[in-house]
């Protein structure tokens, strides 16, 4: 399963036990779809979801003034 880290200390610090997976130094890591894993989820360590994406859709562009 696709996680990412919530920030770039978890991205460093965190590991996967399971052989030892690391997170690249961009992008998610792939873990397994074990309790390791969504104890980190709940925790509030890794998401499921990329931030950036959370990220863009939350912020939009402000309106043009009309001239």
């Amino acid at each position: 399963m696709k996680v990412w880290p919530k920030n770039e200390e978890m991205r460093k610090m965190l590991k996967h036990p399971d052989g030892n997976i690391p997170f690249r130094e961009e992008g998610p890591a792939e873990w397994p779809d074990d309790s390791f894993t969504y104890r980190r989820i709940m925790d509030g360590d890794v998401t499921t979801e990329e931030q950036n994406k959370v990220v863009s859709q939350s912020a939009k562009k402000p309106a043009s003034p009309a001239t």
